[in-house]
């Protein structure tokens, strides 16, 4: 594939990226305000939660094939979903934010399996690069959620996304061109084993996307009970998670230049769970947002690690539907579990115990995927003009 062609898709598929970003975001942010229109208890906003992060994990399902394709249907699914969001009935919320999500899921699982697939030569860069874009729009989310809350109300919010929704079927439909896959066939890559990569993958995943989406979708929440502050105020604030997520993935090139990457994903997974415990034994609004950044910080460089991990060892890159979507039902459980603890014991903080829980089970999971001491690094030289073969190996 030309250098010109592939930086053009690279210049579509950045903004895309980070559109979904914002899309999957705003849901924590928003969530006061849903709840309070909708009059939602805790358990039913964690059901809503559930419904829009179940949906992103069913729409990574259909990421097989022509991942083009795919982006241009789940972008125009998108603007569907942020305009229908806006004016939805009580009655419908629960089944369209299951659809709402599945149209973020498609277009964001897409992204990623297409770069994976054309991007073969600089897989672990471009994956990295583009998480670092996605963590700008998971950033930028909260932040227009508040600015909007503050002079108009959640609708605004839909009503915005789904304008840049439109603008990506546009530029997707334009630029955006998929090619043909050879299958790997090598020792760690069939029959069971391959299997078994993908169930250890899938595990891991769905719990290292649980903790993040656990912690964006509640933290507005958080906020607001802990410090009394203002919704815009709980807002903005919950934004520091997702800044973080962007601080250490846009540092993780320099910082694997003198740490191996192995020992990257164990640190900082053993600084997310010394953070998130700090988390749910903060009482005072400093120790809370200096938690908040941290577990950002930490987290971030995880998924785009085991990623590059799992795809170097695959079989193809659309085995990773599979590991991606069960980690969307993660996304989906974790913070539903979260609603589910505080309804019955009637405190947040309760459920957000299952932040450190979750951290510590994914730090004993290391040895066993062997993530520890094999993680493909993401410091790698430019694009060259011309991808490897689809069955060589990460350089």
């Amino acid at each position: 594939m030309p250098t010109p062609a592939r930086r053009v898709m690279l210049l579509v598929l950045h903004p895309v990226f980070a559109l979904t970003g914002v899309a999957a975001s705003v849901a924590g942010p928003l969530l006061p305000s849903l709840a309070r229109d909708f009059h939602l208890t805790d358990a039913q906003s964690g059901l809503l939660l559930f419904s829009i992060y179940a949906g992103m994990a069913s729409g990574a399902l259909v990421c097989r094939g022509n991942y083009a394709r795919i982006l241009f249907t789940g972008c125009a699914a998108m603007t569907l979903g942020c305009l229908g969001f806006a004016w939805i009935p009580r009655p419908l919320l629960f089944p369209f934010a299951f659809f709402y999500g599945a149209s973020v899921g498609a277009p964001m699982t897409a992204v990623s399996l297409f770069a994976g697939r054309n991007f073969l030569a600089r897989r672990a860069a471009t994956l990295t690069l583009l998480n670092f874009t996605w963590s700008l729009g998971a950033t930028v989310g909260p932040l227009l959620a508040s600015r909007l809350l503050a002079v108009a109300s959640w609708r605004a919010v839909y009503s915005v996304l789904a304008a840049a929704s439109m603008l990506a079927v546009l530029a997707v439909a334009a630029a955006i061109r998929d090619s043909e896959e050879i299958a790997r066939a090598t020792p760690e890559t069939a029959g069971l084993r391959n299997l078994r990569l993908i169930v250890l993958f899938a595990v891991f995943f769905f719990l290292e996307v649980g903790v993040e989406w656990m912690a964006g979708a509640w933290f507005t929440t958080y906020i607001l009970r802990v410090t009394g502050a203002t919704l815009s105020f709980a807002a903005a604030a919950s934004a520091l998670f997702w800044g973080g997520f962007l601080a250490s993935r846009g540092l993780v090139p320099l910082v694997l230049l003198r740490i191996a990457p192995g020992k990257l994903l164990q640190g900082a997974l053993l600084v997310g769970l010394a953070s998130a415990s700090l988390l749910v034994a903060a009482r005072f609004a400093v120790l809370l947002i200096a938690a908040i950044v941290l577990l950002g910080l930490a987290l971030g460089p995880v998924f785009p690690l085991a990623l590059a991990a799992f795809l170097d060892r695959a079989r193809h890159t659309s085995d990773s539907r599979f590991v991606l979507s069960l980690s969307g039902f993660g996304g989906a459980v974790l913070p539903w579990l979260v609603g589910g603890v505080s309804a019955h014991s009637g405190s947040l903080r309760v459920g957000l115990f299952a932040a450190p829980a979750t951290l510590l089970v994914m730090v004993a999971m290391l040895p066993l995927l062997g993530l520890s001491r094999r993680v493909a690094s993401p410091v790698l030289p430019p694009l060259e003009p011309a991808a490897q073969p689809s069955g060589d190996p990460l350089p």
